[in-house]
């Protein structure tokens, strides 16, 4: 009885491992293909001739298709499986990846990334694959494993940035698409794999009285409205505003400041390192802790580390300490805020509700980088930007500590 006890253990923790392992491939390569819309601009430019103007356009229709894709897919993941868009978002980028060289008008290209590209990487959002993976896991492993994949997006952009300048260098634009539609059609097989897992796991686990509620336009509106959901959403959008000056203001404040390029990259390179060790470490304290203190704390560690940055001498130390604190506490707040929808409205419904927080994301970082540039530029100093983000970074700490988590 015990040796079969023990055995059933095994088979329980090797499954985590691959169910986990699944969704990182999964999630890395979203996050790799964004992360190298430059590297893939360049080479359409150099192969096409195309205007950098115009390929810049068709790169922005695909950001802007990442995110209002995001609540699309997650209805139909409600009328379908969580794994199944998934599955269908890579066929998209598969489909994108191929079609890429035959563009032979600008129309064409602005088509294929809004639509295929964009579009795919919107059905392959982080809370997609969390919605897909936590009724296979169960939730307490999905929320230690929710960092996990999070910390993966890091590393598929860190590892697919080689791998695509090798493929370019060898052959070409041809060469590069075939060999990430190559890898697309692998992922969106492991997808379908996973689609087949997470049926089983819906009807042969006992479900909650969240998986018996009818999902109706009516239910979900209600729960857009919500108290909770709209603190999770109001949060995530100061999280937008705080990191677009990262992603905005920080290079050229450091550039500012004296210190050279070469300094500001590796200052980038050391923010990345830390930003996949973030989410890790906030997805193994979610499982000791309630999400909220987590998620809050979080927040309230922006405002600290901004008050400390301006405080400090403007040293090479100074840079290193606000780049590695800010890298720890910058995407750590995905995984929280993920598991704490999870836990309030079900995994069922995570993609969508994740999806339109993440709206709510991206228009603070819209607003961000557009007041960012007015207010360095009036003002000669980055000092207003980093206090108005950390304002909201503390009012993002107050309604994360009040939204109402069961033990």
């Amino acid at each position: 009885m015990q040796a079969e006890k023990k055995q059933k253990q095994k088979h329980d923790i090797g499954s985590v491992i691959l169910i986990a392992f699944v969704g990182c491939l999964i999630y890395a390569l979203n996050n790799g293909v964004r992360v190298n819309y430059g590297l893939i601009s360049s080479a359409i430019e150099k192969s096409t001739g195309f205007d950098a103007a115009a390929i810049s356009f068709a790169i922005a229709l695909a950001q802007l298709f990442y995110g209002v894709a995001q609540p699309v897919f997650g209805v139909l993941a409600l009328k379908r499986t969580n794994a199944g868009v998934l599955a269908l978002g890579a066929m998209m980028l598969c489909g994108g990846f191929l079609l890429t060289p035959l563009c032979t008008h600008v129309w064409m290209l602005d088509l294929i990334y809004g639509l295929l590209i964009g579009g795919g990487t919107g059905a392959m959002a982080f809370g997609l694959v969390m919605s897909a993976v936590t009724p296979i896991l169960g939730e307490k492993r999905a929320i230690a494993v929710s960092g996990i994949i999070n910390g993966a997006g890091g590393i598929g952009g860190s590892i697919l940035a080689p791998v695509s300048q090798g493929l370019l260098d060898l052959g070409g634009l041809q060469t590069l698409m075939v060999g990430l539609s190559i890898l697309a059609a692998l992922i969106a097989g492991l997808c379908i794999w996973l689609r087949s897992a997470e049926k089983r796991a819906e009807t042969g686990r006992v479900q909650t009285k969240a998986a018996f509620e009818p999902i109706t336009g009516r239910a979900i509106l209600s729960i857009l409205k919500s108290r909770d959901f709209l603190h999770l959403a109001l949060a995530f959008f100061t999280c937008g505003f705080f990191m677009a000056i990262i992603e905005t203001q920080l290079y050229t404040q450091i550039l500012s400041l004296g210190f050279s390029g070469q300094t500001a990259a590796f200052a980038f390179t050391v923010y990345g390192i830390f930003g996949m060790i973030g989410p890790v470490l906030a997805g193994f304290l979610c499982v000791k802790l309630r999400c909220k203190w987590v998620l809050g704390t979080l927040y309230a560690l922006r405002p600290v580390a901004v008050i400390l940055f301006l405080l400090m001498p403007k040293t090479l130390f100074a840079i290193y300490f606000f780049v590695v604190f800010l890298g720890l506490i910058g995407n750590a707040t995905v995984p929280p805020t993920t598991n704490l929808l999870s836990k309030l409205y079900g995994a069922k419904k995570l993609g969508l509700l994740s999806g339109t927080a993440f709206v709510f994301h991206q228009i603070g970082s819209f607003l961000s980088t557009y007041l960012g540039g007015i207010l360095v530029s009036r003002t000669g100093s980055y000092n207003l930007i980093w206090l108005t983000g950390a304002g909201l970074a503390a009012a993002a700490a107050f309604l994360s500590y009040t939204v109402r988590e069961s033990q």
